[in-house]
């Protein structure tokens, strides 16, 4: 971690709770408290709607409004409490009705996606992308006018990055690119299984396939692997929410948690991860399985690419190419060195991209920097 800072600032930290960004929001607190420079306020906000919310359709029905309503209730009641020196948005769903407390309290909006990325991989969602009519445009002048008030950006992502500037028009001096990153425990992992590759012999090569939504996930690719001509020389080990029928050398794990201790075995006794998704952001599955040694395949979609050095970390594909997705993992099969090697390049990757806590310390700094300059950096 960088030196601490003299000045303790009190940040508010409102945090999304749907889908990946649950861990996201366990990883950032759990270095945060750790920090002597900041005092955090956790305001996580629920994705289930309220009794109370459904009996307000518009409400109920809106991931984003309820989002943004919850989390103005919330700065409201704490701000009127007692000030904060800043407020950490993850992500801009929660920002959309705190435009006039951003205009007077210094604001970081964080995204993994832009409305504008999340309409261009949305279809596997069942997300309508937004078109041209009245609604449409008054939903984008609010997000535009959300993104514009923050005096700070943290993308996951260049794609995201990209977004910000060219869709929305913020100004590039105030955007971070800073990738979620993982727990060093998944480092400890890469570590052992790279030791012992030299060693490790095994009748079948586990592929490893971590999503809780299978289908989107390109899960139903895997199956039909496992029915084909490389049946007898792998095994595929599943963790997601889904049922999974029955069917030989295919191996479920429903209910794990994240950075729990089975993740961590099955990435460790794992060879090969495959995330074949037909829609994806940035998926954080791929940074854990970079920091354990895994050589990785998966599409081209969103930011994925940008976990992955393509043909030596890993090999990118395009989405919803099952041609391509038997051949990659058929050349990964029948190589174990180019496995090997892959993965050592992914460990080295992951050293210098994906650390949760170099990274967690990157984007306090930049909270604490807008915090005390009251103004956007330069």
């Amino acid at each position: 971690m960088s030196e601490q800072k003299t000045q303790t600032v009190r940040i508010a930290f409102v945090m999304e709770q749907a889908l990946g960004h649950v861990t996201y929001y366990r990883n950032l607190r759990r270095y945060t408290d750790q920090q002597t420079d900041i005092d955090p306020v956790w305001l996580p906000i629920a994705f289930e709607p309220s009794a109370g919310f459904r009996w307000v359709p518009i409400l109920s029905g809106n991931w984003s409004l309820r989002a943004s309503w919850r989390a103005r209730q919330a700065l409201c009641r704490l701000i009127a409490s007692r000030p904060v020196d800043a407020v950490f948005f993850h992500t801009q769903v929660t920002s959309l009705f705190s435009i006039g407390i951003m205009r007077q309290v210094p604001s970081i909006v964080s995204l993994d996606a832009t409305p504008i990325n999340y309409d261009s991989v949305g279809l596997p969602y069942n997300h309508r992308a937004a078109g041209g009519g009245p609604l449409d445009r008054q939903k984008f002048k609010l997000n535009r006018r959300a993104l514009r008030a923050a005096r700070g950006h943290i993308a996951w992502s260049e794609w995201t990055k990209n977004s910000l500037i060219e869709d929305y028009g913020v100004d590039p001096r105030s955007i971070r690119v800073v990738a979620p990153g993982v727990p060093s425990s998944f480092f400890r992992v890469g570590e052992a299984r790279l030791s012992r590759l030299d060693s490790e012999r095994a009748d079948r090569v586990r592929i490893l396939f971590v999503g809780g939504d299978f289908a989107r996930k390109g899960g139903p690719m895997l199956l039909e692997l496992m029915r084909g001509r490389l049946a007898e020389q792998i095994e595929l080990h599943i963790v997601t929410h889904a049922s999974i029928p029955s069917q030989p050398g295919v191996f479920v794990y429903r209910g794990v948690e994240p950075n729990s201790q089975l993740l961590h075995e099955l990435f460790a006794r794992a060879d090969l991860f495959v995330l074949p998704t037909l829609a994806d952001c940035f998926a954080v599955a791929l940074e854990e399985a970079a920091a354990a040694g895994l050589p990785v395949i998966t599409t081209n979609v969103g930011a994925l690419r940008e976990a992955v050095d393509d043909g030596n970390s890993g090999i990118v594909i395009d989405r919803g190419d099952r041609r391509a997705l038997e051949e990659a993992v058929r050349s990964l099969v029948l190589d174990a060195p180019r496995r090997a090697q892959m993965g050592r390049r992914g460990h080295v990757l992951a050293r210098e991209r994906f650390d949760a806590e170099r990274n967690t310390r990157t984007v306090l700094d930049f909270v604490h920097a807008i915090a005390e300059a009251k103004t956007m950096l330069s």
